[in-house]
């Protein structure tokens, strides 16, 4: 059964994500070039993080567990970041299109963060117990909310933290030191980090929900 419901899961997030390119590549719009491309770009980016997830629940040395975990946290917000590019829709005839494309895309990068971060927060909860777990949890959807920042508003990428770490960490701490100056986008990564935490939460309770659900009745 479980490897049932492992293949269905992977089976629904590469659905979503080919019907995302398929709103895309079917659109009669010009150009073509966007939203396609960058949005296909940026759901290979948010697929990166659940590689790195099963990676991380794999492998059993400690210097690979590190690597890949670092990994994994550097490209977590490229998930929940896909929930910004709705910023992109726009009034005309095919908005509808455009809104099952958007929409499409950011369930699919919510979906992507949420089961990577369950595979990691079970592995170290396994190794570390309980409160570690949630500490990963908790630590990785704040630093969502500052890779939202990087990525939204100050247009890095997770590549620039290889290629440009010290323009990239320049950038991050002008920001730590004055989150208010820039109200609105601290505003939107707080809520999409809060919605990504939310999403997380919900999916994690549903295990209480299914044995509730098993539960002989009186």
């Amino acid at each position: 059964m479980r490897d049932v419901r492992t293949m269905i899961l992977l089976g629904a997030l590469l659905a979503t994500t080919g019907l995302t390119v398929v709103l895309g590549v079917t659109d009669p719009a010009e150009p073509q070039f966007y939203p396609t491309r960058f949005l296909v770009w940026n759901l290979f980016l948010a697929w990166i993080p659940m590689v790195f997830a099963v990676g991380f629940v794999t492998v059993r040395r400690r210097g690979w567990l590190i690597l890949l975990g670092v990994g994994w946290l550097a490209f977590l917000p490229n998930a929940p970041y896909l929930v910004t590019d709705l910023v992109h829709l726009g009034d005309g005839v095919d908005l509808w299109r455009h809104v099952l494309q958007y929409g499409f895309a950011a369930w699919t990068g919510i979906m992507l963060g949420v089961v990577s971060m369950l595979l990691v927060h079970r592995r170290v909860e396994h190794a570390h117990g309980r409160l570690a777990g949630w500490a990963v949890v908790t630590v990785s959807v704040a630093l969502c909310a500052v890779g939202i920042v990087i990525g939204r508003f100050q247009r890095w990428n997770s590549w620039d933290l290889v290629t440009r770490p010290d323009a990239v960490v320049a950038s991050t701490l002008e920001w730590v030191r004055s989150p208010f100056a820039e109200v609105a986008s601290t505003g939107v990564a707080a809520a999409v980090a809060a919605f990504f935490g939310l999403a997380y939460a919900t999916v994690w309770s549903l295990g209480s929900a299914e044995d509730f659900a098993r539960r002989p009745s009186r």
